[in-house]
């Protein structure tokens, strides 16, 4: 490896760490300077959703490059973003998509279209977005707000806006004291205490992520429990933002996350798995229904520098033909059941492995104390970073999470390789994984 010096020009994540110098990507690996190979566990942040070095990728990127990169949406449109759209339409099942820069822009725009909707309906006083503790919609201060990441938001608390927030359906804790399966979705009925306290005439939408992704690892609602927030919402004429950004365009299995669930939202925020993992793009999607009272207005205002130009379009519009030409769906699903399958054997055999979460290929490992009393480790003695650090040193990369119960304690390993990878190369990835993990087990148990 490369130790960072304080002699380069980068702002770094962390001064000083001895993370590898990367240079190239081929398929599943990436290589360092050293010629060193590790396994991409994580897709970079769960984004790579396509193998590294694609040839067909690169092209689309060059002949677009070299046809037109960009195209003001102020004054112009194009083909490109015509046929990426069509494709979407086609993908997602929803009717009108916005081409933005990423994750934390499409949930920003996401919630001003909410916003838009209701002034164009002639109730410009439900402007509100209530959200879920133990959420990330993004770094920017709006989506900070909405988050409920207790470690993310505290150095920012007098910047931040709030307009309500209620608990996770994280039944592994949950934070009413229910077993899971034999409750009344205490967490979901949370959200019609929330309305009412804030006025429903005051609340725009309500905002979250389908599946968690990295401040609670994979946390996968129970069947019923979008329904029961779907009527909530119905009841109260809010709207229902599902925040797909790191769990759609394919992730789980199915292109968005909430069809596992057969509950309709009003818009969706994409970005991340939608591009390959070859260009910074992102999506916010919604209805006919809420895009009509827009449309007859004749004009809608959101949006920066490089919302739907052509470029990123292009990738876009590529990676949706790959997706359905390759059947990478099926693929996720078919490879995300043999991983659960071996994790879930490694935590019979592992006493640290607490609970295994996830759909598709997007796991989640929260590490505890003790399997029967669900105790965690210490933030101080820092699990799940030293699990992911011996992962490193033994060549594979993976994410760790911490701050998992209520932002105090608790950390997890978070995992989602690409949407190609082989019952093989799980075999390979989760080998080195349990190395790592029986080391960390032995250092620190």
């Amino acid at each position: 490896m490369n130790t960072q010096l304080d002699n380069d020009h980068i702002m770094h994540y962390v001064w000083g760490a001895d993370f590898p110098k990367l240079v190239k990507g081929e398929g599943i690996y990436l290589y360092d300077v050293n010629g060193k190979k590790y396994i991409d566990g994580s897709s970079g942040a769960v984004s790579c959703s396509l193998r590294h070095g694609r040839k067909d990728m690169a092209e689309t990127l060059y002949q677009q490059a070299s046809t037109l990169a960009y195209a003001l949406r102020h004054t112009t449109t194009s083909k490109v973003l015509e046929e990426a759209t069509d494709k979407m339409a086609q993908m997602y099942q929803m009717d009108r998509f916005f081409l933005v820069s990423g994750g934390t822009e499409a949930n920003e725009i996401s919630t001003k279209l909410a916003r838009i909707y209701w002034a164009q309906k002639g109730r410009p006083m439900k402007n509100k977005i209530i959200s879920r503790w133990q959420s990330y919609h993004g770094f920017s201060t709006d989506a900070l707000s909405w988050g409920g990441s207790i470690a993310r938001r505290r150095e920012f608390i007098p910047q931040l806006q709030e307009d309500g927030h209620i608990a996770p359906p994280y039944c592994y804790r949950c934070w009413f004291g229910k077993e899971c399966g034999k409750c009344n979705f205490e967490c979901a009925n949370a959200l019609e205490t929330e309305i009412k306290c804030r006025g429903a005439e005051t609340v725009a939408a309500f905002i979250c992520e389908t599946i968690s992704g990295t401040t609670l690892a994979g946390v996968t609602p129970p069947d019923g429990y979008y329904q029961r927030i779907r009527e909530i919402c119905d009841k109260y004429d809010v709207l229902l933002i599902v925040d797909e950004v790191l769990c759609g365009s394919g992730r789980t299995g199915k292109m968005m996350a909430i069809d596992h669930y057969g509950v309709k939202p009003d818009i969706a925020s994409l970005a991340k798995s939608m591009s390959g993992g070859y260009f910074p793009v992102g999506a916010v999607a919604c209805t006919e229904k809420i895009a009509e009272p827009i449309r007859r207005s004749g004009h809608f205002s959101p949006g920066y520098t490089w919302a739907g130009a052509p470029l990123p379009a292009s990738v876009v519009s590529k990676t949706m033909d790959i997706i359905k030409e390759e059947h990478l769906l099926e693929n996720v699903t078919e490879v995300g059941s043999y991983m659960e399958e071996q994790l879930h054997d490694l935590q019979t055999r592992h006493p640290s492995m607490g609970d295994v979460r996830g759909k598709g290929l997007m796991w989640g490992i929260e590490y505890v104390k003790d399997k029967k009393t669900r105790e965690s480790f210490d933030q101080s003695v820092k699990f799940a970073a030293t699990v992911a650090k011996n992962c490193l040193d033994m060549g594979l990369l993976i994410c760790s999470c911490g701050n998992l119960d209520m932002g105090e304690k608790g950390d997890a390993s978070w995992m989602g390789p690409c949407f190609e990878i082989t019952k093989t190369e799980i075999d390979e990835l989760l080998d080195i994984y349990e190395k790592a993990l029986t080391k960390t087990e032995k250092q620190l148990m």
